[in-house]
């Protein structure tokens, strides 16, 4: 099956997303994600980050952005960059950082007529949980999570 039309057959289970500018900073990402929380339903759970052409450059994932707002720092991430684990000590520091320089530029990114399997090679090969989908011009069209491929995949297995 082709992505986009796994996107549009499934489009109601996808990942939430917002897509934000490179030069929003981190505050700004912050601020916007904690009006969006919605309670009764799953939050948002990656930021696609678009070039001042709306072409996906970067991601950050749920899990990076908690690794990134944590006191502890007990991990790290090889998508953060230098600026953030040598400079930028303080949560101030990170908080004005453009999100551009934070967000995994090796993004997996696949156009709308790749299929379901080069997706999953993608991902497993990138060590990440989502893909990025384009149109024919490199422009957003959906995000994929593993865990939603592999769950219809298996809904079809159990089926037969």
């Amino acid at each position: 099956m082709k992505l986009g039309e796994f996107a549009s057959r499934y489009r109601d289970e996808l990942p939430r997303y917002i897509v934000v500018g490179e030069d929003v900073t981190f505050k700004n990402i912050v601020n916007v994600l904690s009006k969006s929380i919605d309670y009764g339903d799953k939050g948002v759970e990656v930021i696609v980050v678009v070039d001042r052409h709306q072409k996906p450059i970067g991601i950050i994932e749920d899990l990076e952005l908690l690794e990134i707002l944590s006191p502890h720092r007990r991990w790290t991430l090889s998508i953060l960059k230098p600026p953030i684990r040598k400079k930028a000590k303080d949560i101030r520091d990170i908080l004005n950082i453009p999100i551009g320089r934070i967000a995994r530029m090796n993004h997996p990114v696949l156009r709308h007529d790749s299929t379901i399997k080069d997706a999953i090679d993608l991902m497993d090969s990138l060590k990440t949980r989502y893909v990025i989908v384009t149109d024919e011009k490199d422009r957003l069209y959906a995000v994929l999570s593993s865990r939603v491929i592999l769950s219809k995949i298996f809904e079809k297995l159990v089926r037969r």
